[in-house]
């Protein structure tokens, strides 16, 4: 009797590490994601109206479905959703994106270049 309360109660305990652990590696792989981001960003001096670029000339386009099966999951695209969703990354009336440096965390903005 105890030891199958022991047992349930270790099974509820592993899930919830395991649990933990898949958001924790998902927040990392994210993290590491806003810096590539800006990094292109920065490369591509797609940093004002001027200099907006397409996602491919940006080679942040999202990938096919046969690329996304095949490959690992790139991150890229939930980093560029979250600068899209707060205003960072912005869109034109063309399609091209750029970043407003003004709107960036002063601390990413010095890990970007």
């Amino acid at each position: 009797m105890i030891g199958d309360t022991v047992r349930v109660f270790l099974f509820f305990v592993a899930m919830v590490l395991a649990f933990a652990g898949v958001l924790y590696i998902r927040a990392f792989f994210t993290r590491r994601a806003i810096f590539k981001v800006i990094e292109i960003f920065y490369q591509h001096n797609a940093l004002g109206i001027k200099g907006a670029k397409t996602l491919h000339e940006l080679g942040l386009e999202r990938p096919y479905f046969l690329q996304r099966i095949t490959r690992r999951r790139d991150y890229k695209q939930n980093a560029l959703q979250i600068f899209i969703k707060e205003g960072i990354i912005l869109e034109n009336e063309e399609g091209r994106f750029y970043m407003v440096e003004e709107r960036l965390d002063k601390s990413l903005r010095s890990k970007g270049r």
